[in-house]
């Protein structure tokens, strides 16, 4: 079936194998192909199809020349690469003593060596696009070793090695890498040619002679019956297809598959005795019951749920969890502080509506991360937690790290369990999974006994759980929602106030759909923000001040708390009839009386209002009143700005509401904006706006400072192709700047902004609202050169004193391709009621 936005692959070693039968299926989904092979005449068996659509190139992989041609060719051809394939490659068999150093060397310089220099002519090209996806493949050689290959299952091994090295290098700049590991035999020329070469060049007097022969004739024997090379090609367009792609792929039959598990759950001699019975001529061995310790069942039921990322500190209570990841294909994002792992889990969820693992140590490790579970549960953000606790040989005697982690927890997880059995963890894994990412989503805690952890089990009694989730949410009762239509078509300023349900309800569009088919203004809060994005003549911004003009309400997916004025006066006229729509029944009619109650998933509720539209009366909303709650974005920043006397501070150093100013100027308007501070957020708040989802991301009602490197980087992981800047004050950034270390370390190109002003600055204008200058105590800090901080960790910094640097020094962070901090130089003495002149603020 054809595709309707066709990619660009290069695919090598396109002249037969795997390569040809990719290249087939390619053109017959109506994809772009430059197929490359060593010389063109291999190529003549590819199908024939229009140049628009089929590149043949002569690229020989020992050439470095030839490949940067061939690469240079297929740009000019088709002006991009978008999917690169690297399956060329050569097989070898024999003793190591017979093989020769020309042998040796070629093998190498087309296995390993060719893929990594056609992966490096083509980096540029998607590293300037900003996206694309290289797919190499490897074979079960390149984990398990098996007799007279070791030349072969060295070059295979490095294929591992290299792509696991890739991966964490090009992922900033929003490039995939996926291994295909083929395992057992497969009937191309390839494997039939090696053990053709391999009794050929045997000499006869070998002392490795008979077993060399007995191995080729069973390899022989097995090709006769091998494997559809269409698997591997297939499972290639699998890869490339899925959203987001896994990092390894395994394909062949059960027992050679199994064989990579069996290579991590038997010893090292075990193992080798079977792969000796294996090739050995005789009647294959049953392949051994596949064990797994707990870390692999819990990491297993996560991968196969979508889970991608886990965020830890490694220690000896989650080794097996973190390794079992790693096996699994699962990225780990090591952090320097556990709340900050809990920060990073948290962005990425709210980022890409997946959750992320946060795994770390017992008992001092998550009583770290309890701050940054706290943020998540708050803001109502799905993350599954999984620890182990101390032993149960030493419960209740004083073993190492043993508190009750459970009732530790229990006010800030929707849900949390110990599992004391083994081969229920894939069990209490999916219930994790469905608690924390149905209904309202928030954080799940699954802890279990070291033993249970660390026990090895037949996986066969174990199963893993699938289908255990809803995927969609609850209707709106009909009836209702004719009501809530009915009395904003009635109103005279009605506004709409939609939050974070919308977005994990996937409803962005019904969203906007329902706002510009009945012209009512819709302020957008928290992860809601940049679903219209805030130019849009209809948006009314994150600041609700309209609400003091409205008449009349329809909130959905959001709680009216503290940030809001509770919805009840001086913000919102009691008078007001109010209309509420959520998928937690106890959030409705919380903090003010409802007119209109509807419990449903925030999509279900916009598809069913629009459907409701057709049939509706003429709307009584007066025609100025978009326009007034649109304008309102304009006036509250007019209005911050004056009562911080901008206009009277010639030769002062810079306030924060000047660096909002030029940041909102120079910024990309695709850019993810993190704010965290107190002023800094206060003030990002107010004068950035969002054009995109998540486009200014604030860490939520719990008020927590320095969410803002966690927050960034789990954003840059989640999107790795928008530019991402953190926004925070010098205070914010104390409370996490050595997570800049971890940016370096995973080389994620992440800008922080810091308005330093040498001070907890809201705080110190308070203490001198109130008392006066002698009341600052307890809120000075020094004027640090944060920038230099930066280059010391391996990033790049600027400082900027004057305002006219600001954009200028934003452009050259970027360009760095590094992770970078902007030390911007404040006005210590800045003062603003950005926040006490708010009458729905009490501080």
């Amino acid at each position: 079936m054809a595709i309707t936005q066709p990619r660009v692959w290069l695919v090598t070693g396109a002249g037969g194998g795997f390569g040809l039968r990719l290249v087939r299926r390619l053109i017959e989904r109506g994809e772009c192909v430059a197929a490359a092979d060593r010389q063109l005449e291999l190529m003549a068996a590819l199908p024939a199809a229009e140049p628009a659509q089929l590149l043949r190139l002569a690229m020989d992989l020992t050439d470095p020349a030839a490949i940067r041609h061939g690469v240079a060719a297929a740009l000019a051809h088709f002006g991009r690469i978008d999917v690169l394939v690297n399956n060329a490659g050569l097989g070898h068999g024999g003793p190591l003593e017979e093989a020769t150093i020309d042998d040796i060397r070629r093998l190498f310089d087309v296995n390993i060596i060719g893929m990594m220099l056609v992966t490096q002519a083509v980096l540029p090209a998607m590293r300037a696009a900003g996206s694309g996806h290289i797919i190499n493949l490897s074979s079960d050689s390149g984990v398990i070793g098996f007799p007279f290959q070791g030349v072969y299952t060295a070059t295979k091994h490095a294929v591992e090695g290299f792509s696991d090295s890739l991966y964490q290098e090009v992922t900033p700049f929003g490039i995939r890498v996926s291994v295909i590991q083929p395992c057992g035999m497969f009937k191309t020329a390839m494997p039939a040619n090696a053990i053709a070469a391999a009794r050929a060049t045997l000499r006869p007097d070998s002392p490795y002679a008979a077993r060399a022969l007995r191995m080729a004739a069973t390899m022989a024997a097995a090709w006769e019956h091998a494997s559809d090379p269409d698997e591997v090609a297939l499972a290639i367009l699998e890869v490339a297809a899925a959203d987001p792609p896994p990092i390894r792929r395994r394909v062949g039959p059960a027992e050679r598959t199994g064989l990579l598990g069996l290579r991590q759950r038997m010893s090292h001699d075990e193992l080798v005795q079977f792969i000796a019975q294996l090739t050995s001529g005789t009647k294959p061995p049953p392949l051994p019951k596949a064990r797994a310790d707990g870390g692999w069942l819990v990491a297993r039921t996560l991968r196969e749920a979508g889970v991608t990322h886990a965020f830890t500190i490694v220690g000896g209570h989650n080794y097996h969890l973190v390794n079992a990841c790693r096996e699994e294909g699962i990225s780990v994002i090591d952090a320097r502080n556990e709340m900050h792992a809990a920060h990073m889990a948290d962005a990425f969820a709210r980022f890409t509506r997946q959750p992320a693992l946060l795994t770390v140590d017992a008992a001092p490790g998550l009583v770290n991360a309890i701050a940054g579970i706290e943020v998540a549960y708050e803001a109502q953000v799905p993350m599954i937690i999984a620890t182990a606790q101390g032993s149960l040989a030493g419960r209740d005697i004083g073993v190492m790290q043993a508190i009750d982690q459970l009732r530790l927890l229990r006010p800030i997880t929707k849900w949390q369990r110990t599992c004391f059995e083994t081969k229920r963890l894939p069990e209490y894994t999916a219930a994790a999974l469905r608690y924390a990412t149905t209904g309202r989503p928030g954080p799940a805690f699954l802890d279990f006994p070291l033993e249970v952890m660390q026990a090895m089990i037949d996986v066969e009694t174990a199963p893993i759980p699938r289908h255990y989730r809803v995927s969609s949410g609850p209707l709106a009762d009909p009836v209702l929602l004719r009501r809530a239509l009915d009395l904003l078509r009635k109103a005279r300023r009605p506004l709409m106030i939609a939050g974070s349900g919308v977005w994990w309800a996937h409803g962005e569009a019904e969203l906007r759909r329902f706002v510009e088919a009945t012209g009512i203004p819709v302020l957008t809060r928290n992860l809601a923000r940049g679903l219209i994005p805030d130019d849009h003549p209809l948006a009314a911004g994150f600041y609700p001040s309209p609400a003091a003009l409205a008449d009349a309400f329809l909130v959905i997916g959001t709680r009216l708390d503290w940030t809001i004025g509770y919805g009840r006066p001086p913000l919102f006229s009691p008078e007001a009839p109010v209309a509420q729509i959520d998928i937690h029944p106890e959030s409705i009619g919380k903090t003010r009386p409802i007119e209109i109650g509807i419990v449903a998933d925030a999509a279900q509720a916009l598809r069913q209002l629009n459907a409701l539209l057709a049939s509706a009366e003429p709307w009584a909303m007066e025609e100025g009143w978009p326009a007034m709650a649109h304008g309102s974005i304009a006036a509250m920043r007019a209005e911050t700005a004056a009562a911080a006397r901008l206009s009277e501070r010639a030769n002062r150093p810079i306030h924060s509401i000047e660096l909002m100013q030029a940041l909102a100027d120079c910024l990309p308007r695709d850019a993810i904006k993190i704010v965290d501070g107190g002023y800094s957020a206060a003030f990002a708040i107010q004068y950035l706006d969002a054009y995109v989802p998540g486009g200014v991301t604030w860490v939520g009602s719990t008020g927590h400072l320095g969410v803002g490197l966690g927050f960034a980087i789990g954003a840059k992981l989640a999107r790795p192709a928008a530019p991402v800047v953190a926004i925070m004050g010098d205070g914010a950034f104390g409370l996490c700047g050595m997570e800049f270390d971890t940016a370096v370390r995973h080389r994620l190109p992440i800008i922080v902004v810091i308005a330093n002003d040498a001070g907890w600055g809201e705080t110190r204008d308070g203490q001198r609202r109130r008392w006066g200058e002698q009341a600052v105590v307890g809120t000075a800090l020094n004027p640090s050169r944060y920038d230099e901080l930066a280059r010391a960790l391996g990033g790049y910094g600027e400082q900027v004193t004057h305002i006219d640097q600001l954009a200028p020094a934003i452009r050259r962070a970027f360009a760095s391709g590094m992770p970078a901090i902007i030390n911007v130089i404040t006005d210590p003495d800045q003062r603003s009621s950005a926040v006490s002149g708010l009458p729905w603020i009490v501080e």
